[in-house]
């Protein structure tokens, strides 16, 4: 009885000044994460650098750097960050415009004939702008349309300036090209939106407009023709293109129900990018159908606990900002695994906290310190 009392005031709101339930949530996820992108990348590491932890060395050194971001940004707040985004959005277009500097960017070539622009290289470290653009962007514009009042629209000089900063965000990302990113931002511009009072028919009506310049981005683009293709029918390209796609199917039909030895399986030796935006088909093959209950509970955990925490926020700018940091998160997680279930064509998606990847793993870990401070036991009416 004891145990049951200690568990409802340890899930208790305000119980301390940082909430201990998504913390634990958060760094779980990253735990398990570990565990899997270890499994998933002995192979690879091995075969490419002779070496079968060096995937897990850099992850735990991106790791250990995420978790000093993270302390340092619960600590920071939130009101500062959105007081300073426009200088960090126009630093992140700095950045995005790197990618495409001979010498500076990294351009990687792909069997569908196009090369991507989305790294940087500096010191013997890849960084991926486009991953920290997501930090300016929910910063830039939960502030933007905190103050946007749709029935007294007054376009001035910063209101105008504040819109194509995100607009040159948006298209130099497309540029990348980096699709599922653009996709993401576009979301949570859209819920912002919704937030700040624009008519729902008028805004769907919007959306439907926009539609057809997705369909033409997606089926007239040669390596996203491709992709479509491969999506409608992977197993016609299964001993190439296609074999991604369908090594995921198999991974989780392996898994069966508690899963096999931990890095046994034909994925972890067969699927590329295993360890990477694959990551979770590896995890269901170490740990079955069990496993994967276990991961969706913690993600519906989490995504749960920020909704209920970001309605006792006592500031909305504070709820505009944790919102959208959740719908990123919650957005990202379910497009990665409809990604890998083959319910969506093939997009490079990161899964938070869980896949190989410097960039990304230090971008979740940011937003979710600054969603710590938003949450934190003084900015919540108990």
């Amino acid at each position: 009885m004891e145990f049951f009392r200690s568990f409802r005031s340890y899930l208790r709101f305000g119980s301390s000044r940082f909430d201990g339930p998504l913390l634990f949530s958060m760094f779980l996820l990253f735990g398990m994460g570990m565990i899997v992108m270890f499994s998933a990348s002995v192979i690879p590491a091995e075969r490419e650098f002779s070496d079968s932890y060096y995937y897990l060395k850099k992850q735990l050194l991106w790791g250990s750097l995420g978790i000093i971001l993270f302390l340092v940004f619960c600590q920071i707040p939130y009101q500062f960050l959105v007081k300073w985004s426009f200088v960090l959005s126009l630093l992140s277009l700095l950045l995005l415009v790197a990618v495409f500097i001979p010498g500076l960017g990294k351009s990687v070539g792909t069997s569908y004939g196009r090369s991507f622009n989305r790294w940087i290289q500096i010191a013997g470290f890849q960084i991926q702008p486009s991953e920290f653009s997501k930090i300016s962007i929910l910063l830039f514009s939960s502030y933007f349309f905190y103050n946007f009042d749709f029935k007294k629209i007054k376009w001035d000089k910063k209101k105008i300036v504040s819109l194509i900063v995100i607009f040159l965000t948006l298209l130099l990302i497309v540029i990348e090209p980096a699709f599922g990113t653009t996709v993401e931002l576009l979301l949570v511009l859209f819920f912002f939106v919704l937030l700040a009072g624009f008519p729902m028919k008028r805004l769907l009506i919007l959306g439907a407009s926009i539609l057809p310049l997705l369909v033409v981005l997606v089926t007239q683009v040669g390596y996203r023709k491709k992709r479509l293709e491969i999506w409608l029918d992977p197993y016609k390209f299964r001993f190439d293109e296609g074999h991604q796609l369908v090594t995921s199917f198999r991974a989780f039909f392996d898994g069966a129900t508690t899963g096999k030895a931990i890095g046994t399986g034909y994925a972890h030796r067969y699927l590329a990018y295993s360890h990477t935006d694959f990551v979770l088909s590896s995890f269901v093959e170490d740990f079955g159908f069990v496993g994967f209950v276990f991961f969706i509970t913690i993600v519906l955990f989490i995504m749960v606990r920020v909704f209920l925490l970001l309605e006792r926020t006592k500031d909305k700018l504070g709820f505009f900002l944790g919102s959208g940091i959740l719908i990123l998160f919650g957005f990202q997680t379910i497009l990665n695994l409809f990604v890998i279930t083959g319910i969506v064509p093939v997009t490079g998606i990161s899964l938070p906290f869980m896949s190989y990847g410097g960039s990304s793993l230090l971008t979740i870990f940011i937003l979710f310190g600054i969603l710590a401070n938003i949450t934190s036991k003084e900015n919540l009416v108990l």
